[in-house]
């Protein structure tokens, strides 16, 4: 999780670069001004999806997670163990 956080700012911070130098340059033409306003929009969704990504993460509670985890695993061994008995059961159906 720490090396996602490291990367997001990394990459809010170059994206931060390019809309100062955009900011710099741009004037009044209409192809920058644009590039401005996605990098504008592509930062404040970054943000956004991050703050979300970690209010979601606070609500899963770890014990609970591996409850189901282990759920999940049990299911998955009772039927391989239910495909065994048919098998066992059924010679035939393995020719």
């Amino acid at each position: 999780m720490i090396s996602q956080e490291i990367a997001l700012d990394k990459l809010i911070d170059d994206i931060d670069v390019q809309i100062e130098i955009l900011t710099a340059i741009s004037d009044n033409n209409a192809i920058l001004s644009e590039q401005l306003r996605l990098l504008y929009e592509s930062r404040e969704q970054l943000l956004s999806q991050n703050l979300e990504i970690s209010r979601l993460s606070e609500l899963i509670d770890p014990d609970n997670l591996h409850d189901h985890t282990t759920q999940f695993e049990h299911q998955v061994e009772q039927q391989l163990q239910d495909q065994e008995r048919s098998l066992d059961n059924n010679p035939n159906s393995q020719e």
